[in-house]
């Protein structure tokens, strides 16, 4: 009985802190790059995960034009 109210909560406070990380990386990415806050909540956890992941990829190699196009699919 203990371990199904525990487990419960654990599930919860997992997908609590999930949900916190992914509105803070869209929120970075609004903020940082001007893009659009209802284009990015259709995409999932892994996918603004992979997005971020590629814009730093791009910021690194100082590839303007790529990473602009990138980024110019999210803006409004």
């Amino acid at each position: 009985m203990l371990l199904a109210f525990f487990s419960g909560i654990f599930l919860a406070a997992y997908l609590f802190m999930r949900y916190i990380i992914s509105s803070a990386g869209v929120r970075y990415l609004v903020d940082t790059y001007g893009m659009d806050k209802q284009k990015l909540r259709k995409l999932k956890y892994k996918e603004i995960a992979a997005l971020r992941k590629s814009i730093n990829q791009l910021r690194k190699k100082n590839d303007a034009f790529s990473l602009e196009e990138l980024i110019r699919k999210y803006r409004p």
